[in-house]
């Protein structure tokens, strides 16, 4: 009887030690996934542009900034009080008046506020003043994680709040580019932020953090099952941040939203495969919805290779909303 007892103890210390030993390892698995996951830029890998960037999408700086009344902006933050700064473009039109139709403009991951700046020339030559600013972790934002929009929203949510103050009567719009496609998708899916827009555009937009999440891990090839690395990083993401992945899934909080929505994608796109915008655009229950695929475009390169057909498609969102 005593060695049978002596043997259960042995057995239930080792069962401990390995209990511990995973738990242990899970956790530290998970520390370096969501390292990983919420810290995908810096500052100060993504300060300000070159002049190359100007050149490649055929903007020239000088002229840009003689030609519109740019006011640089700062907001603090209503959720974790940081800094949110963006820059201010008035349209013509507007006679440097905000009370005027606008648009918010949401760049991708590795971008800032200036990367929105030829799209923004799109927008002013329609008479709309634009808003561009740094998300989370980009050029002059130093909030400190990355969240696939689930924290960016906030800071969206804010300057939409910023923008209705000084033109509560006008069209008001917001166009999102890949990781900025999930920000906008999730900041319009939260609470009644969608009753104060009246159009999205989602260029390429990024539809699941988890997904991405995977496919960084995937693309790791460390040997350890990408299953267990996600599930690892997204326990470690909900006891450090409090949201888990599927918080971030903007398919589902697009569903409800009835406004006009222009998707755009590209059947090539391995960065946000072409699935996610169409998962978006099948979401969304509303009738005032399209999408524009295209078959060649690498990852938010419609706007370089279709770019008359990208203005067109533009042109037709807000001439439905007049």
């Amino acid at each position: 009887m005593k060695k049978i007892t002596k043997l259960k103890l042995i057995i239930g210390g080792v069962t401990l030690i390995s209990l511990i030993v995973v738990i242990g390892m899970s956790y530290f698995i998970g520390s370096q996934v969501f390292m990983a996951s919420t810290q995908l830029v810096t500052n100060e890998g993504t300060t300000g542009v070159g002049d190359s960037f100007f050149e490649k999408y055929g903007i020239n700086y000088d002229e840009f900034y003689s030609t519109y009344n740019i006011e640089k902006i700062e907001i603090i933050s209503s959720f974790d009080g940081h800094v949110i700064p963006a820059d201010y473009i008035f349209a013509t039109e507007s006679g440097n008046s905000k009370d005027n139709k606008t648009v918010i403009l949401v760049h991708g991951l590795g971008g800032n506020r200036y990367s929105n700046y030829p799209v923004a020339e799109m927008f002013l030559e329609q008479g709309y003043n634009v808003l561009t600013y740094d998300q989370r972790s980009s050029n002059e934002n130093t909030a400190q994680y990355t969240t696939f929009g689930f924290w960016e929203k906030y800071d969206l949510i804010d300057y939409i709040d910023y923008i209705r103050a000084y033109a509560p009567e006008q069209f008001l719009g917001v166009w999102g580019t890949s990781f900025g496609g999930a920000t906008a998708g999730l900041a319009l899916g939260y609470s009644n932020t969608v009753n104060n827009i009246d159009f999205l555009v989602l260029d390429c937009p990024v539809s699941s953090m988890k997904w991405m999440v995977e496919e960084e891990m995937r693309n790791m090839d460390i040997g350890i099952p990408v299953s267990y690395m996600t599930w690892c990083g997204n326990v470690v993401n909900k006891l450090n941040l409090g949201f888990a992945y599927s918080d971030a899934e903007v398919s589902e909080a697009v569903s409800n939203i009835n406004i006009p929505v222009l998707i755009i994608n590209s059947e090539v796109d391995t960065v946000t495969p072409y699935f996610m915008g169409k998962d978006i655009y099948d979401s969304i229950q509303g009738e005032n919805k399209k999408i524009w695929t295209v078959s060649d475009s690498k990852h938010t390169e419609m706007w370089l290779d279709h770019n008359q057909e990208y203005r067109d498609k533009v042109a037709e969102l807000l001439e439905s909303i007049k």
